[in-house]
């Protein structure tokens, strides 16, 4: 997070479980220098890019209430396998959704079956757990028949299935 502005209240209007978001919030830049930018010795110059990162919950989830606030929807996606033309059919902003870390588990701690993907444990963790803006700003969100985990998330946000294969 950028020390120019105060997104706090924000989160707060949003739902977001500012204690749990705040210690994720702790970690991330950390753990961003060690993987993407102390790793790579041969890195351009990327500070605006860095920036954007570093701001990540801020700056964008501003930006997208700020639109669903001019009547535009906000729409959750997993995959890369849904067409962006249904996303702007809808006058929607397609949004990547948070998952992929153990950050969030504790929040599906015996809802969730173990053995479910890593990935959609996270994602609900973050749902359940309050601390994605993302997740808590969607009005939508689209979920792809390539992984039967997404449609457990049915259960927490109005949800489109698509069929991407006949398999």
């Amino acid at each position: 997070m950028t020390e120019s502005e105060d997104y706090h209240p924000m989160w707060d209007k949003i739902g977001i479980d500012l204690e749990k978001h705040d210690q994720l919030l702790a970690v991330l830049p950390e753990i961003y220098k060690e993987i993407y930018i102390d790793s790579q010795k041969n890195r351009p110059d990327m500070s605006f890019f860095d920036f954007v990162i570093g701001d990540i919950h801020g700056i964008w989830v501003k930006e997208l209430i700020d639109a669903k606030n001019k009547g535009r929807k906000i729409i959750g996606t997993f995959c890369v396998y849904v067409p962006d033309e249904l996303i702007y059919a809808l006058d929607g902003i397609s949004v990547g959704l948070c998952g992929g870390t153990n950050f969030s588990n504790y929040a599906i701690e015996g809802i969730l079956p173990s053995n479910l993907c890593p990935l959609i444990k996270s994602a609900v963790g973050f749902k359940l757990g309050r601390i994605c803006p993302y997740f808590q700003s969607l009005d939508l969100l689209i979920g792809e028949t390539t992984c039967d985990g997404t449609f457990l998330l049915s259960l927490l946000q109005p949800i489109i299935h698509l069929k991407t294969s006949d398999n």
